[in-house]
This record gives structure tokens, sequence and C-alpha cells, in this order.
């Protein structure tokens, strides 16, 4: 597949590394083996890292979602993670994009979407990576493209000021953003 995207043209590669498959089973109990061969190759590809950081390990919440995603009850567990995640991974992923649509409420933990929340683990995300490698480049979720305001979904538009609002501006290099286009064009 690498081969595949090279020969294609492409020079980014946007992988998922779920927190659940590395930090499974409980903290400080790192399971790196498909993480280090999956870094390991997009970089012999010559390709850049997209690293999607994201979803929860079960033992991280009371309520035991699984296998929904959603925030840790403590954040200080997410910003343990990310920390050994960039200290491993150090000079060969370029990119984090931090969660995946936290504006709807089956990303966040099947609860209301919260972009005071998300700001803050996007705040701790961001000031911890940059301290380990200060030329990463950090990537808001990709929010749900959605017009609803109900506790299920926020819209985008409405999630995304809301984060500015609560101080998002200065804790990431890029908008993530989902443009599936569905009846509309992006």
């Amino acid at each position: 597949d690498l081969k595949l995207a090279k020969e294609a043209g492409f020079t980014w590669v946007k992988q998922r590394f779920e927190w659940r498959n590395i930090e499974k089973i409980r903290k400080n109990e790192f399971q790196w083996f498909e993480p280090d061969i999956t870094v390991d190759r997009i970089n012999k590809a010559g390709l850049g890292i997209i690293a999607r950081l994201d979803n929860q390990p079960d033992w991280a919440r009371k309520d035991k979602i699984f296998p929904a995603s959603g925030p840790p009850d403590n954040i200080e567990d997410w910003k343990d993670f990310v920390q050994e995640f960039a200290e491993r991974y150090k000079g060969k992923d370029q990119i984090y994009e931090i969660w995946n649509e936290p504006n709807i409420s089956r990303e966040w933990g099947n609860q209301k979407p919260d972009a005071k929340a998300y700001t803050e683990m996007l705040k701790v995300s961001y000031t911890e990576i940059k301290k380990i490698d200060p030329n990463a480049v950090i990537v808001s979720a990709g929010l749900s493209p959605t017009t609803e305001q109900s506790d299920r979904a926020i819209s985008d538009t409405v999630f995304l000021k809301d984060m500015y609002a609560n101080g998002a501006k200065a804790y990431f290099d890029m908008l993530g953003i989902h443009a599936p286009g569905f009846k509309a064009a992006p």
C-alpha cells in the first residue's frame, strides 16, 4: 500500500494511533510493537506521517464505554500518553492530529460534546508535544460536518467558535476539517 501511495504521488499518510491499543492494559504499560513497525515502514517509504491520536483505553474511563470513544476521566492520563508518544517518535511523526470529531457524542464518550473540554485536551497535547518536538505540527480534530444542535451533536461552525472562545487559537498550527461534501461540495 505504501509503495502504491508513493507511486501515485502521495507524500503523506494519515495513520491512526489509538491510545487504547498502545496503553491497553493499564497505565504505563505500553505496547509499541505495531506502532513501531507502522512508523518505520512509512518512514522507509519516504512518506510523511500525520499521526491521529485518539480512542481512550478502557481503564481511562470509569464508565467503560469501550468500544465507544471519549475523553479520559483524568486529562493527566492523556497528557502522559501524548508525552510518551511524542518522545518515542520525535522526528519520525511530523504532524499530530488530536482526537476525532469531538463535536459529536459518539466520539465524546456518548455525552454532550464539550468545546471547552476538547480545547483543554488540545492545549495539553500542543504544549506537551511542542516541549518535546518544537518542529511538530499540531492539527485540531477534524470536526463532523453537521448543522445539528442537540446533546448528540453540535454544529461544526458553532463548536469551532466555542473552541476559539475557550482559547484554542494558540494551541493548534492547522485546523482539521472533515469535508465529505455529502449533497454539497465543501
